[in-house]
């Protein structure tokens, strides 16, 4: 009933933050396009070539005159250019509608987020607005949902299916949109913002979909479950679950190895909300079963003891070595998760050194990172586990908490774990650094894993299409070049 009677966040996280929320924004798309048609201002059967007269040229493909917004809507447009062609792509409208089209459209479901990025180009053209102000206005001001921040694309357009932070809070409301059929509910009267006969058809299965576990098919910008609610799902843990009849919505974010809506975080969910029960207190279990894992258990059982042991410790296993520079001769992960990176455009060559040091209380580590230095400030014990900051990568501002702790390997040495938890990504880091007189060695990690994330979505069929690896013929030796990239394990030496 459009009130928050549980709520979650796991620390260092709190509900002040927004995030990164991935495929989450095609549904917001979605419901602009209700909004533009509510209006008047183009309709499901309209043409893309009808929109962008512009790119309809005689060398035009004959399929691609049949794209409509439907088939945009319903990932059944079947175009090629795709998320993987974008990153190669300056101009992403252009190339869209110049590209093969894979099978007649509305034939074939074919998920792409280039579909939901021309949706929203198609309503900045027909508005006369910018997208971010054709949707502050009529969607996102109604809602309270300010500070909207949209990554843009190389021609500074947003990306549509992609790109937008939101808070869990501001998902939640999206959702509860949704369950009320695009009715906002409110003391100071209900407002319709999407007319009930285009969220009558946003939410009917237009696609089934028979080979997932519990998809049944999938809407305009959102997929239909089979125990009867709707998903709006982002990759890698980002979901706002609906039931009209169950009168709930549930949020999630997450940086976890979830591809899609076939994962074990939304068959949490829809456990949970088949025995839903306010009267019964459910939801800590809940969260700490689909959380806590063995993980978290084994960590704490390492660290209890030497966790909130202060600083003695940490300067005792680093020894001489503080204030020491250690250089690294080969690949040793970036100071930003890979993931983030990519969807940034942002990359960095590795670390190229690294240093600790002590002021007063205060456990300083500073990394050098391509034209980048940062001096990260650590917690690092019970009281004061990680330290919040902002840090500035190439003109992106990103907030970040930090923590070390002191912990033990599997053969029982002593190790320093540097923990980067990025606030409003989808990713964090973690640096396992031992010791040994003049040199160190560093281990890195980071969700989400991108190796199992590599096997799952740039699947071979995709990887082979980048004409640097054409030749390969291997899949092991492609993953194991991605290992060396995001789990690399390097000496370091004191920089004379």
């Amino acid at each position: 009933d459009g009130k928050i009677v549980k709520e979650y966040y796991r620390y260092p996280f709190t509900k002040e933050y927004r995030r990164v929320s991935y495929s989450v924004c095609k549904t917001v798309i979605a419901l602009g396009i209700g909004i533009a048609i509510d209006k008047n201002l183009l309709s499901v059967d309209t043409r893309l070539c009808e929109i962008f007269p512009e790119h309809n040229r005689i060398f035009m493909k004959k399929a691609m005159r049949q794209v409509s917004v439907r088939h945009l809507l319903t990932m059944t447009a079947g175009v090629y250019f795709d998320e993987l062609s974008a990153f190669f792509s300056f101009d992403w409208r252009k190339d869209f509608m110049g590209s093969d089209v894979l099978f007649t459209p509305g034939t074939r479901f074919y998920y792409n987020s280039l579909n939901s990025y021309m949706l929203g180009a198609c309503i900045a053209r027909v508005s006369g607005q910018k997208l971010i102000d054709f949707l502050y206005d009529n969607l996102f001001e109604p809602l309270k949902i300010y500070d909207i921040t949209w990554d843009k694309c190389p021609m500074g357009l947003p990306r549509g299916g992609w790109g937008m932070k939101l808070s869990l809070r501001d998902m939640l409301k999206i959702g509860e949109l949704i369950k009320n059929k695009g009715k906002l509910i409110s003391k100071s009267g209900d407002r319709q913002i999407v007319s009930s006969n285009y969220m009558e058809q946003m939410l009917l299965p237009q696609v089934d979909i028979k080979d997932k576990a519990f998809v049944n098919g999938y809407g305009y910008g959102i997929w239909t479950l089979k125990d009867g609610g709707f998903l709006l799902n982002g990759i890698f843990g980002q979901n706002v679950y609906v039931s009209i009849d169950k009168n709930i919505v549930i949020g999630t974010c997450g940086s976890a190895n979830e591809l899609f809506p076939d994962g074990e975080l939304v068959e949490k969910i829809m456990l949970y909300s088949k025995d839903f029960d306010l009267k019964k207190d459910s939801f800590a279990n809940f969260c700490r079963n689909c959380f806590f894992n063995a993980y978290d258990r084994m960590h704490i059982n390492r660290c209890t003891d030497i966790a909130g042991s202060k600083l003695s410790k940490i300067k005792k296993l680093i020894g001489t070595n503080l204030g020491v520079s250690f250089r690294f001769d080969a690949f040793a992960s970036g100071i930003l998760p890979l993931v983030t990176q990519i969807m940034y455009s942002n990359y960095l060559f590795g670390i190229e050194y690294i240093k600790f040091d002590v002021s007063g209380d205060n456990f300083y580590v500073t990394l050098s990172d391509s034209d980048i230095v940062i001096r990260f400030k650590t917690g690092y014990s019970f009281s004061q586990p990680y330290e919040y900051q902002i840090i500035e990568v190439r003109g992106k501002k990103m907030p970040v908490a930090v923590g070390a702790t002191i912990e033990s390997d599997e053969d029982n040495i002593n190790l320093l774990r540097l923990h980067f938890v990025f606030l409003e990504e989808a990713g964090d880091k973690i640096f396992k650094i031992y010791f040994d007189k003049d040199t160190l060695r560093l281990k890195a990690y980071e969700t989400p894993d991108l190796l199992k994330f590599a096997d799952k979505f740039f699947n071979e069929d995709r990887l082979i299409r980048l004409r640097k690896i054409k030749k390969i013929k291997s899949m092991d030796y492609i993953k194991y070049k991605i290992s060396t990239i995001i789990q690399p394990d390097v000496e370091g030496h004191i920089d004379e």
